[in-house]
């Protein structure tokens, strides 16, 4: 049909950067949030906090998981909210919902005029906000759930897609290394959030670091909101009017090899990838370290897997997508078997510092290049709607992963010996992810034609 072969409208370079700004910093507030949230959950773990009545640390069992779960809930709805959110987008931007008859009532006429990509991005800021500030008010982890967990997640998720969908659009030759920056935005957030949340517990307690938080959210977030980009396809003209991007999968392309394996990849690179992310604070306590320490760490983790984003985008748009995509998910898994559970055998600092290196550089591999993946594999007017499951697969992955360790440490082994079933239950995703991913590899390459790079 001629909707799909209409080509999309040149673009300049200083739309491009501002796409480039725009993204990075909405995955910097939304991401970044998400991959610092071990940090709160150390504190609400430890006997200082001032949050939770009665105090988790003075419970029997620990409630470890459903405390995991509070981060990664919100985690889960970033990404998985976007099932719903990318129709939503894609109508708005095609004007779908206008009022088509003078018949049509007046409210509603002014309804659907204010419904647009900046309402729904305010939307989101607003919500997070609210989500935060809310929390400061819980006492109980069924009320963290509602406010930090919920709220928050679905209102970043509301902030997420309309910056992130478009993205891919604005770039081509270098659309991995694009990519990669504005995914970088997550660990940048990590590596600025992580310490000074740390920092704010200590100070000021629970209630008002959220309170603070809330107010950041509000003061950073909307200037963020008000930038964003419109899709290329909605300025596309058919015969049939302007071109709307699938934002739904179909049955044919669901049934494919290659769709049905990297959405297997994504729901098990998902629930494996947060798990350090989620207990290095914790685990860096129990090595005899400072909770700060730990804190630090992990900002240091954030730090190193946003470099590792732009540098394996860089790569992936001269190695191969798919082939750099592999070998950076291949040393993820090995460094958790050869790493992290040395330290716990040898109760060594050092190999737990190697682990956060190692694995921090090759986890950000994934990231920076599965949106380019998707666009090379599946063709890039399809991105919007096979970026949208997969990151709801992505989402049901992380809310799965990182609870089930939560129930693996609250186990009756105590000190660090509590974290090797966690550590085996990491390796065995990451790897099972890599195994789905060079499925992919092959059944692409058998249909398209074999090519080394790709």
């Amino acid at each position: 049909p001629s909707s799909q072969q209409a080509p999309l409208p040149p673009i300049s370079h200083k739309k491009q950067a501002a796409v480039l700004a725009s993204a990075f910093m909405a995955i910097a507030l939304t991401i970044g949030y998400d991959q610092t949230y071990g940090v709160f959950q150390e504190y609400y773990l430890s006997p200082s906090q001032d949050v939770i009545v009665p105090a988790p640390a003075l419970q029997e069992p620990r409630p470890t998981a459903l405390l995991a779960f509070v981060g990664t809930l919100c985690y889960g709805l970033t990404w998985g909210g976007g099932i719903l959110v990318n129709p939503v987008i894609s109508r708005i931007e095609l004007g779908i919902w206008a009022p088509a008859t003078p018949s049509t009532r007046l409210w509603r006429r002014r309804m659907l005029r204010l419904l647009t990509l900046k309402t729904i991005t305010i939307s989101g800021v607003l919500m997070m906000a609210a989500g935060f500030a809310l929390a400061s008010l819980a006492t109980t982890i069924w009320q963290l759930l509602l406010t930090q967990g919920f709220l928050v997640g679905f209102g970043m998720s509301l902030l997420y897609f309309p910056l992130l969908a478009p993205a891919p659009e604005y770039f081509t030759t270098h659309r991995a290394t694009a990519m990669g920056f504005m995914l970088a935005g997550g660990g940048a957030g990590g590596l600025i959030l992580s310490p000074v949340i740390r920092a704010l517990l200590s100070s000021v307690g629970g209630r008002w670091t959220l309170r603070i938080y809330a107010l950041f959210n509000l003061v950073v977030g909307l200037p963020i909101a008000w930038a964003v980009p419109r899709s290329r396809f909605a300025t596309v003209s058919t015969a049939d009017g302007p071109e709307r991007r699938n934002t739904h999968v179909s049955r044919a392309l669901a049934v494919r090899s290659t769709f049905i394996l990297s959405a297997v990849a994504a729901f098990l690179q998902a629930a494996g990838a947060q798990l350090p992310l989620a207990f290095i604070p914790s685990y860096t306590v129990a090595l005899g370290l400072s909770a700060s320490t730990g804190a630090n760490l992990l900002a240091a983790s954030n730090a190193i897997n946003a470099v590792s984003r732009v540098l394996t985008g860089y790569a992936g748009d001269r190695l191969g997508r798919q082939n750099t995509l592999l070998l950076t998910l291949l040393l993820a898994s090995l460094s958790v078997f050869a790493f992290w559970l040395s330290s716990l055998l040898e109760f060594s600092t050092p190999l737990w510092l190697a682990f956060i290196v190692l694995y921090s550089f090759s986890a950000g591999g994934y990231y920076a290049l599965f949106p380019a993946l998707i666009a090379e594999v599946f063709g890039i007017r399809q991105y919007a709607a096979v970026n949208a499951f997969i990151l709801f697969v992505r989402g049901l992955g992380t809310m799965f992963g990182s609870p089930v360790g939560g129930q693996l440490l609250g186990g009756s082994e105590k000190g660090t010996g509590a974290y090797a079933s966690i550590a085996y239950w990491d390796g065995a995703l990451l790897m099972g992810a890599t195994v789905c991913c060079l499925g992919v590899r092959w059944f692409d390459g058998r249909g398209k034609g074999w090519k080394w790079i790709a």
